[in-house]
């Protein structure tokens, strides 16, 4: 038995499910139309080649350093051919996490492959790390199960973040700590030795070094394991992207009581039709940060100036005006200005999402308008559940499916358990009491009428009669308990593996400890799993 790959259906606010179950109930809240025409995404790069003067696509090439040379001709035809990105990204997780990272880059490259055939000019697949987050909690740790099924969380140190717990410089500025072998070291302990292992770990640990920039480890990572695809892969806070989208950063602040004004307008209307805003929009509040003294600080609106919403530095717009021209690295974009800025530094036909940021472009569609983007067709990534050959084992055993072990484990196994513990076993015992009790009834009567004395031989007789029963049912209890018991140990280690923590897989675990047991063969198997709209 191998290793499983059972296709998901996305789960997310009820705005996905409407985007992925019944588009038209939507569409006026997404301007590419729907991803299951290829007619939507036509229209869109026909209005990105119209747009895009050849200088543009030229200056692709500032963009990416192409890790071989099967990449670089590839960038060579996308530039020549006035060719298309589907993009998608990720935070900059410890040692590319979690799994939905790949699932969304295969997304991505099974996408633009389709694509290229139905166009009929040069579409690539561009993974973009948002490396401007400034939130490291979320990305220093990983999680993996050892081989004692333990959920372990594995982290990493950052060098220059402990200086002010109030301060929160973004992930592109922050370098690997001392403490990364460590780290690696308990990854290679606790996975098993395979014939893949090396060939797998070795590129992490390469990848992975102390002082080395965290979101370029990710990325170097990242794209190894991408090489077979045709990935082109590029950091938000790189020099072009700032240099690329510097116009459209100032002119979101120069607009920004217009763009506040059309994005209350749209959480009204979301909020009209039974859905609920992904991103609460705060009055005075831009869509634009600053790295000041407390690291990245989001900037509001004092009268025709800004404040630092944590630092309360105060700027003028003259201010504001020269650090975006001199030092555009320091302002960086929010979350629903981020797609715009990226369409901004690449022609992108089409972005490939998770339920959360499909419920969030919603919003983000009156900016691509506002600053007069394409915005992409958005596409909902392909989710999978990975089930290992011990795991489908315990789960034919004991005839469950995977979703029931979803959720509170501790309930869901008592539910289980419940259910499977001899239904009739209290009423046959109940029935033997009663049977054998009116028996013995008889037998006493009958006794009794023939020797009156005989009714104290007949009680302690009866008495050793119910002993026996009684007896017999702990006997048979303890069998069960004892049964229940490796049950419930075999189905606790299978809803680790499927729920870790009560959470989905793919949002928990690494995906090295399953490249370790199956090797990157399995990357391409899941590539192979992808169904897109298209399909």
């Amino acid at each position: 038995m191998s290793l499983r790959i059972d296709r998901l259906p996305l789960e997310g606010p009820a705005l996905c499910r409407a985007y992925i179950e019944n588009h038209s109930s939507v569409s006026a809240f997404f301007n590419a139309g729907p991803p299951a025409q290829i007619e939507s995404y036509r229209r869109v790069a026909e209005l990105i080649r119209a747009s895009w003067p050849e200088s543009r696509w030229a200056a692709l090439e500032e963009a990416f350093h192409p890790a071989d040379a099967k990449a670089s001709v590839r960038l060579q035809d996308l530039i020549r051919g006035r060719g298309v990105f589907v993009a998608t990204g990720q935070q900059a997780g410890l040692f590319v996490s979690p799994l939905l990272t790949l699932y969304k880059a295969l997304t991505a490259a099974r996408l633009a492959q389709q694509l290229q055939s139905l166009l009929g000019f040069p579409v690539m697949p561009l993974f973009s790390t948002a490396s401007e987050d400034h939130d490291w909690a979320e990305v220093d740790h990983t999680c993996v199960i050892d081989l004692e099924n333990h959920l372990l969380r594995l982290s990493v140190q950052g060098p220059g973040t402990g200086d002010s717990e109030d301060r929160h410089p973004s992930v592109e500025l922050i370098e690997i700590g001392p403490n990364i072998d460590d780290t690696l070291d308990v990854l290679d302990q606790i996975t098993p030795d395979s014939e893949f292992k090396a060939s797998v770990l070795t590129p992490l640990r390469e990848a992975y070094r102390p002082g080395a920039s965290f979101s370029a480890a990710f990325e170097s990572a990242l794209g190894y394991l991408l090489r077979e695809h045709g990935f082109l892969l590029a950091r938000t806070a790189h020099p072009y992207v700032k240099g690329a989208s510097r116009q459209l950063l100032w002119t979101e602040w120069e607009k920004r009581e217009e763009s506040e004004a059309l994005l209350h307008e749209r959480v009204s209307t979301l909020e009209a039709a039974g859905y609920k805003a992904q991103v609460p929009i705060a009055r005075d509040s831009s869509n634009l940060f600053l790295d000041g003294p407390l690291g990245r600080d989001r900037l509001t609106r004092v009268g025709s100036g800004a404040r630092l919403r944590r630092s309360k530095v105060q700027l003028s717009e003259d201010d504001l005006a020269e650090i975006i021209q001199s030092t555009p690295a320091r302002v960086t974009p929010g979350a629903l200005l981020r797609p715009v800025t990226e369409a901004q530094a690449f022609p992108v036909v089409a972005y490939v999402g998770g339920p959360s940021e499909i419920a969030y472009l919603a919003e983000s569609q009156v900016l691509f308008d506002l600053h007069g983007v394409p915005a992409p067709v958005v596409v909902p990534r392909a989710a999978f559940q990975l089930v290992e050959p011990k795991t489908s084992r315990v789960l034919e055993k004991y005839k469950v499916e995977p979703q029931d072990l979803a959720g509170d484990s501790t309930a869901t196994l008592n539910r289980l358990l419940k259910e499977r513990t001899a239904p009739g076993l209290q009423a046959s015992l109940s029935a033997l009491r009663a049977s054998v009790s009116a028996a013995l009834d008889d037998v006493e009567s009958e006794a009794v009428a023939f020797d009156p004395g005989a009714s104290s031989a007949v009680g302690s007789g009866k008495r050793a009669v119910f002993e026996s029963i009684n007896a017999l049912e702990a006997k048979i209890q303890a069998r069960i308990k004892e049964k229940n018991q490796v049950m419930r140990q075999q189905l606790e280690k299978a809803a680790l593996h499927l729920y870790p923590g009560g959470r989905p897989q793919e949002r928990v675990l690494n995906p090295y400890p399953y490249l370790v047991r199956y090797g990157e063969e399995l990357l391409n198997d899941i590539y192979a799993a992808v169904v897109t709209p298209l399909d």
